[in-house]
């Protein structure tokens, strides 16, 4: 009786190992003929491309970043190629060039729920890369410290929160997102990116105290690399009344530049008062914004204590990586005041950041870019293959899918189309017009 169940087993391992060693001898097949693509070639980007995306979905990420990074030196048009350098670089957890791929691919890019996707995937990455930076700084703080910022390149830290009431204390990041928004509307500025700021600011355990001494915002303006630095506190004396102060500091050589600001204000005159804030720094900077850019900074994003309150929220949950808990901040704080745009953004990023790649490449379905990706997947070519035989082209035409192709006499994959074509184009959508086709059949009588 045992014997039976053994030989049993084997067989059924046997059946098993037969097809799975058949699929690797044809997955090897493919990615020879792809490599040999490409060796007769050099040049070509679609070979490129095709072998880094084959790579790349054989889960050989490593080996998929070269040929794509080469597509994309060849043919910087190509938005197949762009994403899946920055899904492979991701992987690899490259995240700059994770970064600099996906940015690319929100340039070049065809297809627009890819394009969605991408826009929410960088809120995620722009983090990683920035804490992988924070670690970096800190391990060769004593070589980034020589080096002096540039003096128009400006941090602003965390705001230090000082309230009996709870409530408040998610100010010091909110305030902190306004005044960069706003300073970083004078083009003669550069701002360092709140997200490089908190992963500096995580990284050296700034302000875990609720207080930030000076010689610590110093180190932090140096990892940043800023040459001037914005601090700013808020002391909320009683349930109405608040302090707000501010100074700007050359991170060089740790003096203050500038008087800064020292007001009394209401909680209702918030706002005002970071606008006030905003205008001592200019000050403190030497900067004088044009007219136009004057306009901008003394817009207000909402008019709402409680919106910004629960959109300050949504940045402390984000930075802490509860990424769906920052949706719903950000969510209560857009139904609290609708015009509040910065909060519709932040919600749809937040919500849709936390999405696996996976996700990316399932959207691409239905697409001329992801009949180029299944296509190099699969070892076949997207566009430029003869059909086989008559039946073929017969098929495609009366029941088309998004991944019949049509038939020319070049044997070499094409990249993408830069612009959609006239059918889809009419229709609005990233898929092109269904093809129709007719088929006659004539039955002689015997």
């Amino acid at each position: 009786m045992r014997s039976i169940r053994r030989v049993a087993l084997l067989l059924a391992f046997g059946a098993w190992a037969i097809p799975a060693a058949a699929q690797q001898k044809a997955n090897d097949k493919v990615q020879e003929r792809l490599a040999a693509k490409l060796a007769a070639n050099t040049g070509s980007a679609d070979a490129n491309r095709d072998l880094g995306v084959w790579y790349y979905k054989a889960g050989r990420f490593a080996e998929a970043r070269v040929p794509l990074e080469q597509a994309r030196k060849l043919n910087a048009n190509d938005g197949v190629s762009a994403l899946y350098a920055g899904l492979a670089a991701e992987q690899m957890k490259d995240y700059t060039a994770a970064k600099n791929a996906y940015t690319s691919y929100l340039q070049v890019g065809k297809t627009r729920s890819v394009r969605n996707d991408i826009r929410a995937r960088l809120v995620l990455v722009t983090k990683d890369e920035a804490k992988v930076s924070a670690k970096d700084a800190v391990a060769r703080e004593s070589q980034i410290a020589q080096v002096a910022g540039s003096p128009t390149t400006v941090a602003v830290l965390p705001f230090t929160i000082s309230s009996t009431n709870p409530d408040y204390a998610p100010l010091q990041v909110g305030l902190a997102d306004l005044v960069i928004s706003d300073l970083a509307k004078v083009k003669r500025l550069t701002l360092v990116e709140r997200d490089k700021i908190q992963a500096i600011a995580d990284e050296i355990a700034l302000g875990k105290s609720g207080q930030v001494d000076q010689a610590s915002a110093v180190r932090a303006g140096k990892l940043i690399q800023a040459g001037r630095l914005v601090k700013g506190s808020l002391l909320n004396t009683d349930a109405a009344n608040f302090t707000l102060t501010s100074l700007t500091m050359n991170t060089q050589t740790s003096e203050t530049v500038g008087s800064g600001l020292n007001e009394n204000k209401t909680m209702d005159q918030l706002f005002t008062a970071e606008k006030d804030l905003v205008a001592a720094t200019f000050r403190d900077l030497g900067i004088t914004p044009t007219p136009a850019e004057q306009r901008e900074v003394d817009r207000r994003p909402t008019q709402s204590l409680q919106a910004f309150l629960s959109y300050s929220r949504g940045l402390m949950s984000e930075d802490a990586g509860r990424l769906d808990e920052a949706a719903r901040f950000f969510d209560n704080a857009r139904a609290i005041d609708p015009g509040f745009s910065a909060a519709l953004q932040r919600a749809q990023a937040a919500a849709a950041a936390n999405q696996s790649t996976a996700k990316i490449e399932s959207n691409l379905k239905g697409s001329a870019e992801g009949a180029t990706a299944n296509a190099a997947g699969t070892g076949s070519v997207a566009s430029g293959a003869p059909l086989t035989n008559t039946l073929s082209t017969v098929v495609g035409d009366v029941n088309p899918t998004t991944t019949n192709s049509v038939a020319t006499t070049n044997t070499t994959s094409a990249a993408p189309p830069t612009t959609r074509p006239a059918a889809a184009q009419a229709t609005g959508t990233d898929q092109p017009a269904p093809r129709t086709g007719e088929v006659t059949i004539t039955i002689k009588k015997p």
